[in-house]
């Protein structure tokens, strides 16, 4: 089976952030987004993936790191059902595998769906997961008499984010779901889903995927001094630096070639991609770091991502509290700074900052 993988939506939940990155592009713990639900569908046993991107296909390219067969098509008509009919146009079976290219789960949620259409006799499998928070920013379902139903409101369902689906003819995708549901499988998945929409979806994914962690994974290749300090549940790659009496507190996450300066602190569920500078005397909490970005001397970072190559100057504060996040449990949420962008030396940035 072939499937469709969605990676063209426009990120609103994220602006301004991804005018300048898809958020399908966006690394976490040393892998794309997009490449979490590639692994998973390869595992599931599908033999060959259509991307559908917009003008950030070459960023979608380059971030994928799965060994997978794919293509990329540029999405021409508007919308996701666009898209779904985009993607759909190079599929040659009578059924495909549907995949949205911003959520982060466990392959077993694509091996789940797969196994629910293998041993099924029908041509249509939704996937569903419960959600407690921002139930208006997905898309609902409710089983009725053993069947699902899509609905509006009135549900702690939400529709997960892959589906199987046969071919149709449609112009509008969430009736079309509608139509078929009733013939559908439905399975409700229990275990790890992220979907990345807004800024603490990407804060809550990295406690997610550091949640598993049970020892720390440390490279031989990994420079680091003998006077830092490195806790449990850190995983530190290839020729990253951790330089004199800096301290990593895991869960944690230091990428490839990245560089931790002196006294630093990095802790509590933070990921330092690669090729990324802290510099000395910093404290880095609850945030992301992407690669090639730079943060100055005595700076403090908390629930705050910051994109690849930006640059904050030196003694930045970010604030996080009281915030109000879409779909966050906690009243917390730092600054959200773009790829490129520059925060000049000692700002202190309040609560839900955007640039």
């Amino acid at each position: 089976m072939k499937a469709v993988v969605l990676a063209a939506g426009k990120g609103e939940g994220l602006r301004p952030y991804t005018e300048k990155e898809q958020k399908e592009a966006i690394t976490i713990l040393g892998k794309a987004v997009i490449s979490h639900v590639l692994y998973g569908l390869k595992k599931a046993g599908i033999e060959e993936v259509v991307i559908v991107t917009n003008e950030h296909e070459k960023q979608i390219q380059d971030a994928i790191n799965v060994d997978i067969p794919f293509e990329t098509v540029r999405q021409k008509r508007p919308g996701i059902t666009g898209a779904v009919l985009d993607g759909m146009d190079k599929i040659p079976d009578d059924e495909f595998l549907l995949a949205f290219g911003d959520i982060i789960a466990e392959p077993e949620f694509y091996m789940n769906l797969m196994n629910s259409y293998i041993t099924g006799n029908s041509k249509a499998v939704f996937s569903l997961v419960p959600v407690s928070e921002g139930m208006q920013t997905y898309g609902l379902a409710k089983i009725v008499d053993n069947r699902i139903e899509i609905v509006n409101e009135g549900s702690t369902l939400a529709l997960a984010g892959a589906y199987i689906i046969p071919k149709g003819d449609f112009t509008d995708i969430l009736e079309y779901f509608k139509k078929i549901s009733p013939f559908s499988r439905y399975f409700i998945w229990s275990g790890k889903w992220i979907d990345i929409g807004y800024p603490e979806d990407i804060i809550n994914a990295i406690e997610v995927l550091l949640s598993d962690l049970n020892n720390s994974i440390i490279s031989d290749k990994a420079e680091i001094s003998k006077t830092a300090v490195i806790g449990k549940k850190v995983i530190i790659e290839d020729n990253a630096i951790v330089d004199d009496y800096s301290v990593v507190k895991g869960p944690a996450y230091i990428g490839k070639n990245a560089y931790i300066g002196n006294y630093s602190l990095i802790r509590d569920y933070s990921s330092i991609e690669s090729e990324a500078k802290i510099g000395a005397y910093c404290e880095v909490a609850h945030s992301l770091v992407e690669p090639r970005a730079e943060i100055g001397s005595k700076s403090y970072l908390t629930y705050t991502i910051v994109g690849r190559e930006a640059k904050i100057g030196a003694s930045v504060i970010t604030v996080s509290y009281p915030a109000n996040p879409v779909r966050g449990r906690e009243r917390k949420l730092g600054a959200l700074i773009s790829p490129n962008e520059e925060i000049y030396h000692g700002q202190i940035i309040g609560p839900n900052y955007r640039k």
